[in-house]
């Protein structure tokens, strides 16, 4: 017995004592291309059989004995690494891809996956891919590099509206702006303001904090947001810190931008000529002295001017006056550091853009700061915040808010002999015409302001409950306040009518979301499996209230309270709320073959009571064909996928109450506001139904020196949301309801070339190129109808995009006339409904960009080009532009006046000038049909930069770990047959501050 006991006190002594002299390692596995965390890397001591996996945050914990010397990483895909431990007891490792994969990280939604995992189709921008550029928005950062994905502006706002289109337009109503996910936080990618002012929610962040964007292109891959995802997601990933000394950067860029082109226009004399014609030829009784005089007289010019006189008749250049040259200023600091348990990043910058017209600008000041904490071995938070502050000017607009009173929109209409100023140097106003305003007094006198705070900020908190299991607790917040005012000066034509008119308004928005969710994960043998399953919720409001006042006791006076008669006082309130379940599993052996899971059910208050809740689910599979033991031999090839996938996704882009009844404001009486229906209910109204396949080829060839995918989709769109128009005797115009269906279908490559790669800081040269085709079909309306009939352009059997006009058949070359075809291609002078014809889209099928980037020792250069081809638009400007003569104190092209009609005989395309606008016969004295229309086809240097990084040698005498200078530039060619301002644009054009071209020079430290 005494034996037993003996033996029994000196094992216990032996594994105490073994116990005893283990002791722990943590640490975060990163990929080394982009450092995002790595999960399900497995983690084992050298030579002994211990070992863990790291969690979905890439961090791992492993009790090691003193003994160990070494721990090993592995990872399907990865290039296994074997560190030292010593006396370290946090070990950070980036792992690099084998370059026989596609190792690539790419985060796709509630987690990541290596590229080689990936079955969907997703297309991933780096940070430092658009580090630096000029942008108050990042959303431009994806022009021309990710194929399907098109980025356009609404117009040259610095700061305003961006739209987006992934994989082109299926829907009539629910919007075609993808979902934003910004570090787990949904973001709506409104654009918010009033009274002329235009903020977009997302130019609070800064583009320089962020890490990598991934957009997810394919149904199966958008599953996993359910009633958000029809339209695509957009993942941006921020910097997040590391552990190690704080490290300092800066960065500091300056500038200048000017107008991208000028329109080229009438003078004096070439105006008076043109008016002469198109009068006479409206008045063929008058004799031409009569003529002579009229138009004398409407210039103001004596009536019995001599030809030397009207030769001696002054032009004025309003678009060289009203046109700038401004300013662009950017600065940043930035640090990150940390140690093994607390990694922070954190940012500040200030950010000054002029446009190209005085008093229309952008401010923007942000505080970013990201912090990972470890505070157990089990336990981890994870904060993210964003504060902003924009302050920008508005566009001064006429009375009625019309682009009559945009400077860029009137500038080259302004007829050429009216003066700017005064003899005394005051402002020329009012002007003759309806173009009556002088912009320039209006961008002095009047004011737009719009100032806006945001704030967002998320927090979550992950528990490992067991080496593959862990439940996250993630929420987060998003208020955006913005405040604005409008004042029309009384010594302006406009404000003069109201003795001055001031408006004000606020628009707050607030958005909080919460997710809880176990994450599993674990590894074994060749087998890898990830799963998680949860739920989230979230609910969003928005208010804006807005005053105006009339009749100021003078221009010094702009405070609302000053004014004599308020009016137009309003509130509006709205929101939404959504509730989610939500789950996905991954299955991968051996890297080979990997299948993915989707699934999310949600319910949304803004649909019917029968039908608020909708299932969306999604499968991908990949085969990395490479892996194969018959491919073993293809040495050339590095890499080899075959990816596919499907999935249901829906679109919830309607009003928040489009399914309530609803009462509304109907007049006053008696003193009394009345009541009166607004809104017929509908409780069936549910989700627009997306479902998707997707088939792609990835590949990469000779050590990855050739990479690339070529990838096909087809999305039926079903259920889609329409105001269908109802009888009269319903006392309704129209109801909200699921009716229709399009069809998507589009084609997508991508192309990488490493043409020179030197690993001893030689010459590398690589080639990246994109190319997107989509179009859709309608296939069906509702009631059995083949066309609506609000409008002629929506048509079964069309793209929805289509463009339905006359089709414009020149000048009678006898009279100057001009001529459309009808329906039976005949020439005719009348049009009739009948007479339209399908001619082409208002959206481009063909999108794509090219992008070159060479590098040198320190020195480095890249360039990208960006085109789109197929779409036409019909520029409101652009139609009085080509005005032949039609109107007074209004400017023309000058190819208008060398081509116009003026002889019988004679051909040409553009008509005899008339005066009033109307021609014998219905015809009007501007374009007709498809003249009135221009191709938008461009190609466009997008970004040009060229920098300088100076070697460690000299740096580490001055202490800098980082020194580059730079300079950039922006816009600054484009190859278009359109003669607007610019082909780059949504909308009619109308109005429009164009885009404009600009050069900065930077420069970077890092301490």
């Amino acid at each position: 017995m005494k034996k037993l006991l003996r033996s029994l006190f000196v094992l216990m002594f032996i594994a105490s004592s073994a116990l005893a002299q283990n002791r722990t390692i943590t640490g975060t596995v990163t990929s080394s291309e982009d450092g995002l965390p790595l999960p399900g890397v497995s983690v084992k001591v050298r030579g002994a059989n211990i070992g863990a996996s790291t969690g979905v945050n890439g961090k791992y914990t492993l009790a090691v004995p003193t003994s160990a010397t070494a721990l090993e990483f592995s990872s399907l895909g990865f290039i296994t690494r074997t560190i030292n431990i010593g006396t370290s007891s946090t070990i950070d490792v980036a792992l690099t891809g084998d370059p026989k994969s596609l190792t690539e990280v790419v985060v796709t939604g509630y987690g990541v996956q290596t590229k080689r995992e990936v079955g969907g189709a997703i297309a991933k921008v780096t940070g430092d891919q658009f580090e630096n550029q000029p942008m108050a928005s990042f959303e431009k950062a994806l022009q021309g590099r990710a194929a399907g994905v098109q980025v356009t502006a609404s117009n040259g706002i610095p700061g305003g509206a961006i739209n987006i289109q992934v994989r082109g337009v299926g829907s009539f109503t629910g919007g075609s702006q993808p979902l934003y996910v910004v570090d787990g936080v949904q973001m709506s990618a409104v654009t918010l303001g009033g009274l002329g002012t235009q903020t977009n929610s997302l130019a609070g962040i800064n583009s320089n904090d962020i890490a990598s964007i991934e957009v997810l292109k394919d149904a199966a891959s958008t599953s996993i947001y359910g009633a958000q995802g029809a339209n695509g997601v957009v993942l941006i990933t921020t910097k997040k810190g590391k552990a190690g000394i704080t490290k300092f950067g800066a960065n500091f860029y300056t500038g200048f931008v000017e107008q991208m082109r000028d329109y080229n226009v009438l003078n004096s004399q070439e105006y008076y000529q043109m008016r002469n014609e198109a009068v006479q030829n409206a008045n063929p009784r008058f004799v031409p002295t009569r003529v002579r005089q009229a138009v004398l007289t409407e210039m103001g010019q004596p009536a019995a001017a001599t030809d030397a006189d009207i030769a001696a008749i002054p032009t004025y250049d309003w678009q060289d006056e009203i046109f700038k040259t401004g300013r662009v200023n950017n600065y940043e600091l930035n640090a990150t550091g940390g140690n093994e348990k607390t990694q922070f990043y954190a940012s500040g910058g200030y950010q000054t853009s002029d446009a190209t017209i005085s008093k229309v600008d952008f401010r923007r000041a942000n505080f970013r700061i990201n912090v990972d904490h470890k505070a157990t071995e089990k336990l981890s938070f994870n904060t993210n915040i964003n504060l902003t502050n924009i302050r920008q000017n508005a566009v001064p607009l006429g009375t009625d808010g019309s682009s009559l009173g945009n400077a860029a929109f009137a500038a080259p209409l302004y007829a050429p002999y009216l003066r700017i100023y005064n003899a005394d140097g005051s402002y020329n106003a009012p002007l003759q015409g309806i173009l009556n305003q002088n912009v320039l007094q209006v961008a002095d006198y009047n004011s737009g302001l719009a100032k806006t705070n945001q704030l967002v900020g998320s927090v979550s908190a992950t528990y490992k409950i067991l080496p593959t299991l862990s439940f996250k607790s993630f929420a987060s917040a998003e208020y955006t306040n913005i405040m604005g005012d409008n004042y029309r000066d009384p010594r302006t034509p406009d404000g003069a009518t109201f003795n001055g008119l001031g408006q004000v308004f606020t628009n707050a928005r607030t958005a909080v979301q919460t997710t809880q969710t176990l994450n599993y994960g674990t590894t074994f043998g060749k087998h890898k499996i990830d799963g998680f399953a949860g739920f989230e919720y979230r609910v969003e409001q928005a208010d804006q209230t807005s005053a105006s006042g009339t009749g100021y006791p003078s221009f010094l006076f702009r405070n609302l309270s000053a004014a004599a008669t308020p009016f137009g006082v309003g509130e509006t309130y709205t929101g939404y709320r959504m509730l989610s379940y939500l789950g996905g599993a991954q299955y991968n052996y051996d890297d080979k073959y990997i299948v993915k899971v989707n699934f999310r059910y949600t319910g949304s208050s803004r649909f019917g009571a029968n039908n608020k809740f909708g299932a969306f689910p999604g499968v991908t599979f990949a085969w990395n064909i490479d892996r194969e033991d018959f491919m073993k031999d293809a040495t050339w090839l590095s890499a080899l996928k075959f990816r596919a996938g499907y999935g249901v996704t829906g679109n919830d882009g309607i009003g928040n109450f489009q399914a309530l009844s609803l009462y509304g404001r109907n007049g006053v009486y008696n003193g009394l506001t009345g009541i009166a229906p607004a809104n017929l209910a509908n409780p069936d109204l549910r989700w627009e139904k997306s479902t998707g396949l997707d088939l792609g080829i990835e590949y990469g060839l000779f050590g990855n020196r050739f990479t690339g995918s070529v990838g096909v989709y087809s999305v039926d769109n079903s259920d889609l949301l329409l105001d269908q128009t109802l009888s009269s005797l319903s006392g309704f115009g129209s109801i909200t309801t699921n009716i229709g269906a399009v069809t998507k279908r589009g084609v997508e490559v991508e192309l990488t070339s490493n043409n020179f790669r030197s690993s001893t800081g030689g010459f590398n040269w690589s080639t990246s190129f994109v190319f997107a085709y989509a179009t859709n079909e309608i296939k069906s309306l509702y009631d059995g109808l083949q066309q609506l009939p609000a409008d002629v352009n929506v048509r079964v059997g069309s793209p929805l995009g289509s463009i339905f006009t006359f089709q414009y058949a020149g000048v009678n070359p006898a009279t100057g006339r001009p001529m459309t075809y009808d329906a039976n291609n005949n020439l005719s002078y009348n049009t009739l409904p009948a007479d339209r014809r399908f001619v082409g889209l208002n959206f481009a099928p063909y999108t794509g960009g090219l992008n070159n980037s060479f590098s040198y020792k320190g020195i480095d250069f890249e360039f990208l080009l960006q085109y789109q081809y197929g779409q036409l638009v019909s520029d409101g400007q652009e139609v009085f532009m080509r005005e032949v003569g039609t109107r007074a104190a209004f400017n023309t092209y000058r190819e208008v006046y060398e081509r116009r009609w003026t002889t019988p005989g004679q051909i040409t395309d553009i008509p005899r000038p008339f005066n009033g606008g109307l021609e014998s016969g219905g015809n009007v004295g501007r374009f007709q049909g498809t003249a009135g229309f221009q191709p938008t086809d461009y190609i466009r240097l997008r970004t040009v930069q060229l920098g300088y990084t100076f070697p460690k040698s000299l740096l580490n005498k001055a202490r800098l770990s980082n020194l580059r200078v730079y300079a950039q530039g922006t816009n600054l060619l484009t190859w278009t047959n359109f003669d607007g301002y610019d082909p780059e644009f949504t909308g009619t054009a109308t109005g429009i501050i164009p885009q404009n071209k600009n050069i900065t020079f930077g420069l970077q430290v890092g301490f």
